[in-house]
């Protein structure tokens, strides 16, 4: 294989895959809530970043970073009347002579002289903290893009927090209903390929000598694994010209085809039945080969 056909394999093989591969699933919190463990799916000393200035320059250095990790501590937290407070720290810490790691906690009382203004008898109160959209997890994994917080739970709390109190939550149980086509990071280079395999490419002139790269997102399916429908945008190769009329040919043909593969792998999330990756674009190459 010369070095042009391994480039072009090679650009295949990105356009077959979710965009959120390129990033890390992080290491979650931990947050109690009427004493059973939850993982809060976002980091709230990073809301502010002079809080986090302040933990950073407090807690000891040398702490293990990776990129599942890179602030090399986590937050145990602490719901209680409605409100966040932090309960302590966690640092992962490296021992040089020993070749191996340990951890050290700081609680609230430790971290007291670096977030004073927000220390109270339960815990430090995260007033700095506001989020429109906060899921609180715990359970078997339904779903998991490797990038960020991007994972969903069997259970879930959906909440909103500003100025560190809880102002809405939703209750919902999330499930694998079935397997079939798949949109998860490592499925989706065979579906993708299938999809290209299958579109029409013979019906437009104008795909013999020119390509497209096309982004779908938000894919809705039927319970019993039939696609129901999905936003699609497309631009021409080497080009700004982008396009996204859901009445545009190329668009309509596209769902056509997706639409003949059959069964979709299912699951039941936040109430709703969609993929495996409902948050993800997913971008394939159609056009000349």
């Amino acid at each position: 294989m010369n070095r042009t056909t391994l480039f072009l394999a090679s650009c295949l093989c990105l356009l077959l895959f979710p965009l959120t591969t390129r990033a890390t699933g992080l290491q979650a919190d931990i947050v109690v809530i009427d004493g059973e463990t939850w993982s809060l799916l976002a980091s709230p000393l990073n809301g502010d970043d002079s809080i986090y200035k302040r933990v950073d320059e407090f807690l000891p250095k040398g702490r293990c970073q990776s990129t599942a990790n890179w602030k090399g501590f986590i937050g145990c937290w602490e719901i209680i009347g409605g409100n966040l407070y932090l309960k302590k720290i966690v640092a992962d810490m490296w021992d040089e002579q020993k070749r191996e790691s340990y951890e050290l906690e700081f609680d609230a009382a430790a971290l007291k002289p670096i977030l004073k203004e927000y220390y109270t008898k339960h815990g430090i109160r995260a007033k700095w903290f506001s989020k429109e959209r906060l899921i609180i997890g715990r359970g078997n994994l339904v779903t998991y893009i490797h990038g960020g917080y991007l994972r969903n739970h069997e259970e879930e709390l959906v909440v909103s927090i500003e100025n560190g109190r809880i102002t809405q939550q939703e209750h919902w149980h999330n499930k694998k209903v079935m397997e079939g086509w798949s949109c998860s990071e490592a499925d989706f280079p065979k579906t993708g390929s299938e999809i290209i395999k299958q579109f029409p490419l013979d019906q437009f002139s104008e795909l013999a000598t020119r390509r497209v790269i096309v982004h779908m997102k938000n894919i809705s399916l039927t319970p019993d694994g039939h696609f129901n429908d999905c936003d699609v945008t497309f631009t021409w190769m080497g080009t700004k010209q982008r396009e996204e009329d859901p009445n545009h040919p190329i668009i309509v043909a596209l769902k056509e085809t997706i639409r003949k593969m059959c069964p979709w792998e299912v699951v039941y999330l936040h109430g709703k039945h969609t993929v495996s990756n409902p948050n993800g674009w997913f971008t394939i190459l159609l056009g000349k080969r």
